[in-house]
Order: structure tokens, then sequence, then C-alpha cells
């Protein structure tokens, strides 16, 4: 990804951080990614908490911040949904430092539960990452999720499904995503589809395998509570390409972003 946009120009979405992260890329790589005079950033300031939920690190996420478009003006004055996010701005507006104000909201113990208005609210009135981090990071608080409408079938192609059982073995094929289902479409017989539902996951995650330049993400793994676990790996991993089950993880992430994603297992 990070070989990518350094050769084209790239429209950087929180899923493509988010890949980028999981395939093993370090910091000072996206950071340089998302300065990128050849790239654009087109997140908003909800995607931000979608990142540091994530782990994605704090300074490139404060980076990401210095890129985000202002929101285009309203035709009435925008309103909070949390009106005390008015006095926070009011004492943005009277030159207060953000590290006061930033400790000024640490210590008053309230909770803020940021709607995305209000995410929105705070970029437009010039608050800066660290006062948006010290709401976020106030006991009780929830982030705003924001789920992408899922198109009616999206296929994911060039999985390889591993081997279950005795003198089973690999097939090739695709997992095709329908609402909350997925489904494993086979390639060589029909008798090898099945389906499953995404509500039902325990857990996602990838395996990767350490290398002098970062971890290679080359399998998508899921665990089905109380049930089976089903392991796909890229049909081009050993040509060096991932790029298929980055692909499912972005889809994932986009479409059913309750679904638990669990460390990467990392392999010498």
């Amino acid at each position: 990804m990070l070989a990518v946009g350094a050769a084209g120009a790239e429209e950087l979405t929180v899923h493509s951080i988010l890949a980028a992260q999981q395939s093993g890329a370090r910091a000072d790589g996206m950071i340089a990614m998302v300065r990128s005079p050849a790239n654009t950033v087109a997140m908003t300031a909800g995607d931000l908490v979608t990142l540091r939920d994530a782990g994605v690190p704090e300074n490139v996420i404060s980076v990401i911040w210095a890129f985000l478009p202002t929101p285009a003006p309203a035709p009435v004055a925008l309103e909070p949904d949390d009106s005390r996010l008015v006095d926070i701005v009011r004492l943005i507006d009277s030159g207060t430092s953000e590290q006061n104000i930033a400790e000024q909201v640490r210590q008053s113990g309230k909770a803020y539960n940021l709607s995305v208005n209000d995410l929105v609210y705070l970029k437009k009135s010039g608050a800066r990452e660290s006062t948006i981090a010290a709401l976020l990071a106030t006991p009780g608080a929830t982030a705003p999720v924001v789920p992408a409408v899922a198109p009616s079938e999206v296929v994911l192609d060039g999985l390889v499904m591993m081997k279950r059982g005795f003198l089973r073995k690999d097939r090739t094929g695709s997992l095709v995503m329908r609402g909350n289902s997925l489904a494993w479409e086979d390639s060589g017989s029909q008798s090898h589809n099945f389906t499953f539902e995404a509500t039902g996951l325990e857990k996602v995650w990838f395996t990767c395998e350490a290398r002098s330049s970062g971890n290679f993400c080359h399998q998508i793994n899921f665990q089905i509570v109380k049930g089976d676990r089903y392991r796909f790996r890229d049909a081009h991993g050993d040509s060096g390409s991932n790029a298929a089950v980055l692909k499912v993880m972005e889809t994932l992430r986009t479409y059913l972003p309750r679904i638990t994603y669990a460390t990467p297992d990392v392999a010498d």
C-alpha cells in the first residue's frame, strides 16, 4: 500500500489507513503517505475515533487531523448535540492553550459522548486533536459509530480456503458478502459452498509473517462462536501479494464495523 501511495495519487480513507496498519506499516510510513502532495485525505472527524479504537498511533492521527478538510459552511449556525461543547469553544476562542483545555476536561470527571455532529462542530470551531482526544477519553465516553451502507453483494476473490480435517485439500474460490451473510463459493464444486452469518463471528484476525520490511499478512481467519474456524490465504501469497486478504479485511471493517477484530498472529 505504501508503494502504491508513492507511485501515484491515492485517496486516503479510514479503511486504507487501517489496511496499512494491519499489513504491518510503520507509523512513519503512514505519516509519509498522508503528507504526500500526490495523495488526498478523504476522512471526517468521526473517522479519527475509528482509527484510535483500532490502535493507530497518536502521531499518525494528529497528522491526519491537520489534513482533514474543513466542512463547508452550513446555511445556519452549527450547534452541537452536547451543549457543554459551547463552553469548550469559548475557551478556544479566548486563546486558552489546548493543554489547559485538555487538563480541564480531564479534571472535570464528566463523560462526553460525542456524536458525529459534535465532532464536526469542534472541527469547525478550531478544536485541536488533543482537545478531541481528552473529550473522547473521559470516563464512560462512547465513540460515534457510522457504518457504511453495504451494496447488495460484494465479491472477494483470489482466495484459497485452507484444508480442514484429514485428507481434505485446499480449495480456491471467493467469499461473497450479502448483507450480514458471508458465503464461500468454491471454484471447483458447488458441493463445497457454504454460508455463515457475520453476527455469529467471535472474531476475525490476520496471520502474518515477520519480515525485515514489516509484517506480511497473507491469511485471514474467522472464528465462529462455539463453532468452526475458517482460514483463507491469498491465492498469490507465494508471489508476494496479499491484496486479496487485505481487501477482505477492508470490506469487513467498512460494512461490518461491530465485528471483533483481534490482534494478528505473527510468526518469525
